[in-house]
């Protein structure tokens, strides 16, 4: 651990016996000592109990949800690594500091004095609670709309998470009547990923456009994957080459993830006979999925796969007649 760090964590932990004022964790909003608004704080509920928070922070790191902070119009001084990756962000993400990940993590903190730390666990939540309070919103918990209002709460933006709401369902209103008829009543769709030791039915807290596809598009996965989809939490189900035909849909949006020889596995897999013989493939059902653009799940992702996503439906439905 950094001189610098430890430093940091030892000037909070002499100012740890300063008494704060006790509350029931209401909305109410208090000024520090000197009078200056600029240091009011408010009382804010979370799971790891009723914390203070300033009333309008101005310094937020996120090493998660970057998606939607900026989504709100709220540009964090520092975030995740992964989150800094995400691909339909970077042309947002400029003058935040990618403070890597959460191994490497605390040190980029300290350094950039946050007022506000939002997390999507709490590991390790002590040693970043001593930094500044720190928000934990578990992820995968929640749809995108309850994160999205949650974090509005939390920063003052209620309006604008509305707001952003409201243009993500008018553009699902212009893709559901684009893509009329392209599903027809009682077809399937499902969404998978291949890896080199795995082979995944996605689940909707794990993305890949999964949410756009099931919620707002009301299409409907196959029976035998309709409870592992919805599942809060999970990534979905993996599952071995030879049960792929019962849980295969009559649409398949597939993606890949390269690393450790995954690519090579799905070349083979798609060159396998069992492969060839699902429905999806002989009709043409099968979308290909870039993984760098389906990974995240904020709106401002969402919005962009859901024209990619209802591309492929129009463009396969034209090819096939």
């Amino acid at each position: 651990m950094s001189g610098l760090l430890i430093a940091v964590l030892l000037l909070l932990d002499a100012g740890c016996g300063t008494e704060r004022p006790e509350g029931d964790g209401g909305p109410e909003q208090s000024a520090n000592s000197s009078g200056d608004s600029g240091g009011a704080t408010r009382k804010y509920e979370t799971i790891k109990g009723v914390i203070e928070i300033p009333a309008q922070p101005e310094r937020i790191v996120a090493t998660q949800y970057l998606g939607h902070l900026l989504t709100l119009g709220v540009k964090p001084v520092g975030a995740g690594g992964a989150s800094m990756k995400q691909y339909f962000l970077k042309d947002r993400i400029e003058g935040i500091v990618d403070i890597g990940d959460d191994a490497s993590a605390l040190e980029a903190i300290a350094s950039l004095e946050p007022d506000l730390i939002i997390r999507p666990s709490d590991k390790n939540y002590e040693q970043f609670s001593k930094i500044a309070p720190t928000i934990v919103i578990p992820w995968g918990q929640k749809d995108v709309y309850e994160e999205l209002r949650d974090f509005g709460d939390l920063l003052g933006k209620s309006k604008e998470a509305e707001a952003a709401i409201a243009h993500f369902e008018s553009k699902v209103a212009e893709a559901k009547k684009k893509l009329e008829g392209v599903v027809a009543p009682g077809e399937t769709v499902g969404v998978y990923e291949i890896w080199a030791k795995s082979f995944w039915a996605v689940s909707e807290s794990f993305g890949r456009g999964t949410r756009n596809l099931y919620t707002s598009l009301g299409y409907r996965p196959p029976d035998s994957l309709k409870d592992i989809v919805r599942k809060r939490g999970s990534s979905g189900l993996d599952m071995s080459l030879e049960t792929l035909p019962q849980y295969a849909a009559d649409h398949m949006f597939v993606s890949v993830y390269a690393a450790d020889g995954g690519d090579k596995r799905a070349e083979d897999i798609m060159n396998s006979e069992l492969w060839k013989s699902l429905p999806a493939v002989k009709n043409g059902r099968v979308y290909r999925l870039n993984i760098d653009q389906f990974a995240a799940g904020d709106l401002i992702s969402l919005e962009k796969q859901l024209e990619l996503q209802t591309e492929m439906l129009l463009s396969g439905a034209s090819k096939r007649k």
